[in-house]
């Protein structure tokens, strides 16, 4: 029998993770009413999220090593928590601004400058336009909405 460890617990975690979403976007946020409100966009990115964990866990249940884990992978879970945590203090849209200039500059060493600010428009144009504009997703604003 497969010992249960890490591997196994990180794609149970992100399903229930993904249930409580879908429950929150289908219940306390609008979904539809002739056009994609607040809870459109989250909904479906958490049915994806509970989908791709299932897989995941029964994708590990076949390995049979010990988990190795990478600094690559290790990269990518403390970025995501250094957005979530720099969320409550600066607000969520200027730490996604900061995270895609420090991944660019620091760990995607030598990147051109041209491209940084391309990217970064890109960036813009997808959380101003996309999610805070058309589908009025509420952002965090951190500190920020106590002066406001």
């Amino acid at each position: 029998m497969k010992r249960f460890g890490s591997k196994q617990l990180i794609p149970i975690a992100m399903a229930l993770m993904g249930v409580v979403f879908v429950v929150v976007g289908f219940t306390q946020l609008e979904f539809w009413d002739k056009e994609p409100k607040a809870g459109f966009f989250p909904s479906i990115i958490a049915v994806v999220m509970v989908i791709s964990s299932v897989a995941a866990f029964f994708q590990t249940l076949k390995e049979e090593d010990k988990p190795q884990y990478n600094k690559n992978e290790l990269l990518v879970i403390a970025g995501g928590a250094g957005v979530i945590a720099g969320s409550f203090i600066i607000g969520m849209i200027p730490m996604i601004f900061l995270y895609v200039l420090f991944w660019l500059l620091v760990i995607e060493k030598g990147t051109p400058i041209l491209h940084i600010i391309i990217i970064e428009a890109i960036v813009a144009v997808i959380v101003l336009g996309v999610f805070a504009g058309w589908l009025q997703v509420q952002f965090p604003w951190g500190l920020f909405e106590n002066f406001m």
